[in-house]
């Protein structure tokens, strides 16, 4: 049952985490419109196997901090200021409009998805800010069984979230504006809300 929870913990954050309009999941849109459905299928295959990495990498980093006591409240400190800042920029990001509006060039779909996932800078810190809220909460255990069933949990989950966009392009295209302002509104609920349960854990 444990590596199950894991698998679906793993899923459900990063189907969310990648849920709002973004440059990975607006390219999504744009491949599957200018190209192919299949290309953009594609392109969430390259993005997905970088997320695998970034979410390992995030888990990792957490396991290590945790096991050294000295670093634990520091840990929860970074969580409460990644979420924070999450939220800030979600919050941001509601206000501005995003749509796919330009061309996307005849490259190889999956050499971008794995370019442009490693270019996305708030992948580590935002799966480090959330295996930290799940281990403060017990929810989250760091056997190796329980991180693989995690990673690969968050590798699918942004590959769903990817195909959805892809499969839906033209309604996304349509909505976008909409979209974009509500998904990340809640977003930014939501990472300020990981904020101050992290807060209120510390003292």
């Amino acid at each position: 049952m444990s590596l199950v929870l894991h698998f679906i913990l793993g899923f459900i954050v990063s189907f969310l985490g990648t849920s709002t309009p973004s440059m990975l999941n607006m390219t999504a849109v744009k491949i599957s419109l200018n190209k192919s459905k299949w290309d953009a299928i594609i392109f969430a295959f390259g993005v997905s196997i970088v997320v695998l990495l970034q979410a390992y990498i995030a888990i990792l980093f957490t396991k290590f901090l945790r096991s050294n006591p000295e670093f634990v409240q520091s840990l929860q400190k970074i969580a409460i200021v990644i979420f924070a800042l999450l939220s800030f920029y979600f919050y941001r990001q509601s206000k501005k409009e995003k749509g796919p509006t330009s061309k996307v060039k005849a490259t190889n779909s999956f050499v971008v998805g794995l370019l442009l996932a490693a270019l996305n800078m708030f992948s580590i810190p935002f799966y480090c800010g959330v295996t930290t809220a799940l281990d403060i909460i017990g929810w989250l255990q760091f056997s190796q069984q329980n991180i693989i069933l995690f990673v690969i949990g968050s590798s699918l989950g942004t590959f769903s979230l990817l195909y959805m966009y892809a499969n839906y392009a033209k309604t996304i295209q349509l909505k976008s504006k909409g979209l974009a302002k509500n998904l990340n509104l809640t977003l930014s609920i939501l990472t300020g809300t990981l904020a101050l349960i992290t807060l209120i854990n510390i003292f």
